[in-house]
């Protein structure tokens, strides 16, 4: 005990001394870089097309509608019956692989709920 106390008496006897400034020097440091966020992805834009009706030299109404979308990056009906299918195998497989693992967590359980029963009984009996 009293070896501790001769420690904390030694730091702090040395936490209050003096200690050495150190002067700021004239030169300027560079402006520290500020990170830059890169831009977001663009999203494919809807395209919007404004008709304007003109009557006697004077613009009558604006109508603003939406242009169709190109076709050329849709994948066919085919493709498209494929990709659902093989995703659905997926789906099956996992459904497959989660029950199993239940099953083998039921199995495990069973015999200590069987005990714990056992126990019950014996302790109200």
């Amino acid at each position: 005990m009293g070896r501790s106390v001769f420690i904390m008496s030694e730091y702090k006897r040395k936490s209050r001394m003096p200690t050495a400034t150190v002067s700021k020097s004239t030169v300027a440091k560079p402006a520290r870089k500020t990170r830059t966020r890169k831009a977001p992805a663009k999203k494919a834009a809807v395209r919007k097309v404004t008709v304007t009706t003109f009557k006697g030299g004077k613009a009558v109404a604006k109508v603003t509608t939406l242009k169709r979308p190109s076709t050329r990056n849709l994948i066919s009906g085919d493709r498209y019956l494929k990709d659902f299918q093989t995703r659905w195998a997926i789906h099956s497989f996992e459904i497959q692989e989660l029950v199993k693992d239940f099953r083998k967590g039921f199995d495990f359980v069973t015999p200590y709920h069987a005990q714990l029963v056992n126990q019950v009984k014996q302790w109200t009996v």
